[in-house]
């Protein structure tokens, strides 16, 4: 990253045909060089904070690149707690463009990747949990993912940091002082109330720890297989979760040779389904590597929905399948109940909870509805009640692992009745552990790498 006294530029609208566009300037000269390149009734220096220009942005000329909204942000009530500048210009991939290179001719450099949430942490806006928050907001791609983001940006992790830290802090000077001064000079330790804290500190980040596991799944989704036989319907079932056509359906056993996925909603939760090829002992060479990779797809995923079919009588192969998903949640579903006499209510009636197989006609769209209200079930029992600060990242999870195995050994020095300079040490560490969540102990090559990882304008 450059020197943060630069005044940065960057389009914060996606590049592209549409109704506008917004070029966001921040830094000390960010007002200055919008007077340069701005022509309206009144100038943005006289503007108050929030204050909004209409008028024209101009070029090198004095002619008119473009009629512009331009909103004044005051240091240090903006974003990224400087002066920052947005102009509202027509959409499209000339203007925003040139508006842009006006900018950069009056003495603005374009900004890096991040480098507007960058200032805003180093402001003191918001902290490095809330700064990576912004990026899984603009990263999400199901409800529940956002929300979590959302909570996050509000400080719902934050908090949570913030009580360990602060319970970290005050057993920490304690045990300090009974290093530092004589005994007599202090009140003795009240070694039974460090323990019950370093305990219940251990347990908060456990518990943050566990809805890691849920965090992975409202980020990336649950993963989805579908496994049996050659011709038992499973591509039509694909076909059908997604709703449209995605791969060929034949009565061809062995048409499917690859895994195909896709991607639909539940309940605000994004699933991954992955079609496979049957799975049968074969001294085909393209089909023995097709099966291979089924059984990949078996060891990734979350959840096996095991279609049997309906119009003919389960055999060892399908008993074998079902052993091979044996460590997945498993959904079995037997399909074609179209060709065996059932109905659509047949499909359709009862609750999906508890139900060992759920007739469904992939055909005719009998019994999706039911299918999908188990996907949901089995769905919330991955998420389990880690909606209050889940942990969605893997930095995070590892500073909150560092930081246990730290609280750990305090613990374990206590009991021990060590010297209290470890107790310390190891109380010092987990806070410093803590500290790389919050942006209180983290270095500036980690920052660099976080907001590396976030589009240019934000």
């Amino acid at each position: 990253m450059h020197c943060d006294e630069d005044t940065i530029v960057a389009l914060a609208t996606p590049a592209g045909i549409g109704a506008v566009a917004v070029v966001r300037m921040s830094g000390s000269r960010a007002v200055e060089i919008a007077g340069r390149i701005f022509r309206g009734k009144r100038v943005p220096a006289e503007v108050a904070d929030r204050g909004v220009l209409l008028g024209e942005v101009t070029g090198l000329n004095g002619d008119p690149i473009d009629q512009v909204l331009m909103v004044v942000m005051r240091a240090p009530r903006s974003m990224t707690g400087e002066d920052v500048v947005e102009i509202n210009t027509h959409g499209g991939l000339l203007v925003p463009r040139l508006v842009l290179r006006r900018a950069v001719g009056e003495g603005a450099r374009p900004a890096e990747a991040g480098e507007f949430t960058k200032r805003a942490f180093l402001n003191g806006k918001i902290d490095l949990a809330q700064a990576e928050a912004v990026e899984e907001i603009v990263r999400a791609s199901c409800e529940k993912a956002l929300r979590a983001a959302v909570r996050q940006l509000r400080g719902g992790l934050s908090e949570e940091i913030s009580g360990l830290e602060r319970t970290l802090l005050y057993w920490l000077a304690s045990v300090e002082a009974q290093i530092d001064f004589e005994e007599g000079d202090v009140e003795p330790l009240d070694s039974a109330g460090l323990a019950g804290a370093l305990e219940a500190a251990e347990d908060g980040v456990r518990t943050l720890l566990h809805s890691y596991d849920a965090g992975k799944y409202v980020r990336d989704g649950l993963d989805v297989v579908i496994v049996g036989k050659p011709n038992v319907g499973k591509s039509s079932l694909f076909n059908r979760l997604l709703g449209q056509d995605r791969v060929i359906v034949s009565e061809i056993p062995g048409t499917t040779r690859d895994v195909v996925d896709g991607l639909f909603g539940v309940d605000g939760l994004l699933i991954r389904v992955h079609d496979t090829a049957g799975m049968r002992d074969s001294s085909d060479e393209i089909e023995s590597e097709a099966v291979k990779r089924t059984r990949r797809a078996i060891a990734e995923a979350d959840i096996a929905l095991v279609v049997l079919d309906s119009s003919s009588e389960t055999t060892a192969e399908d008993a074998r399948i079902l052993d091979e998903v044996s460590g997945l949640a498993a959904i079995v579903v037997a399909n074609k109940a179209d060709l065996v006499g059932r109905t659509e209510d047949d499909c359709a009636g009862g609750a999906a909870a508890g139900v060992a197989t759920l007739p469904v006609s992939a055909l005719k769209g009998w019994g999706i509805g039911r299918l999908v209200e188990a996907l949901q079930a089995v769905a919330g029992e991955r998420l389990g009640e880690a909606e209050y600060a889940v942990i969605v990242n893997e930095r995070q999870a590892g500073n909150l692992r560092e930081a246990m195995t730290a609280i750990g050994a305090a613990r374990q020095s206590l009991v021990g009745n060590l010297p209290l300079v470890l107790t310390a040490s190891d109380l010092t560490q987990a806070l410093n552990c803590l500290g790389e969540i919050s942006g209180k102990k983290v270095a500036p090559g980690v920052l660099d790498q976080i907001f590396s990882r976030f589009c240019v304008g934000k």
